[in-house]
């Protein structure tokens, strides 16, 4: 039960989707659940694409692409998008570690943090609502888990940048196994999906993770909660371009 107990646990973190309820987690286990966050990511592809299905006849692109994005944000309750703006808000507010990671945790919300989560946004509609039929419904369903599966690699290598307890805590230095499994379920479904582009745009994410990585070391001395909903985010948007580039649209 080990397997679906984690997955469970990957499904009530990264989502609004409540299983079951009042699970004793061990923070060990915690970590290993990260193995099934592309998978997560692809519960919440489904639910996006579902939606496209349903909607794309009934409303134009550019409204339609928009729901779509509610819809997401809808799944996590912008649990991501909060982790992204408290982190470029601590990047452009602190000069030192110490002051970026006070900033980040701080519950209030900067303009710099507003305008890049707006900016952030419109790029993520301007790929969704430029996707053509073609891709559209398998780049949906992915997008999604390229977001998730981009958070595994940057906790793998990368410690936890606070000295007490944190959100992130549990995932940081997570093992190269449960980063293994991650990525044969990521892989696994880009490849079937889209074949060698969707395998080659997964791929990608690695190299931008572990510049991602080499950066908050150098700016905070790891990884926090936060940044991981930074990578998530940045994840998405990267497979996107990816596909894009791979597919010759831009």
């Amino acid at each position: 039960m080990k397997p679906l107990r984690r997955l469970i646990l990957a499904l009530q973190f990264l989502t609004l989707f409540s299983v079951k309820k009042n699970i004793t987690v061990e923070p060990e286990e915690l970590s290993r659940s990260m193995a099934f966050f592309p998978v997560v990511g692809a519960l919440q592809g489904a639910v996006v694409a579902g939606a496209d299905y349903l909607l794309r006849d009934m409303l134009p692109a550019g409204p339609e692409s928009a729901l779509l994005l509610v819809i997401l944000f809808l799944t996590n309750g912008g649990l991501h998008l909060d982790g992204f703006m408290d982190t470029v808000d601590g990047l452009a507010g602190g000069s030192t570690p110490e002051r970026r990671l006070e900033i980040m945790r701080t519950s209030s919300v900067g303009a710099i943090g507003v305008v890049a989560v707006v900016l952030l946004i419109l790029l993520k509609y301007q790929c969704v609502v430029s996707l053509t039929a073609d891709i559209r419904s398998r780049a949906l369903f992915l997008f999604p888990v390229a977001g998730r599966w981009a958070i595994v690699p940057m906790a793998c290598w990368a410690r936890y940048a606070r000295s007490g307890a944190g959100l992130g805590r549990a995932f940081s230095g997570n093992s190269t196994g449960t980063f293994v499994i991650a990525a044969v379920f990521a892989a696994a479904m880009a490849a079937y999906l889209m074949g060698a582009a969707g395998l080659a745009a997964m791929a990608l994410i690695v190299p931008a993770a572990y510049i991602s990585t080499v950066f908050f070391r150098a700016k905070v001395g790891g990884t926090t909660g936060d940044i991981m909903g930074f990578q998530s985010e940045i994840g998405e948007v990267l497979f996107l371009v990816f596909i894009f580039l791979i597919y010759g649209r831009l």
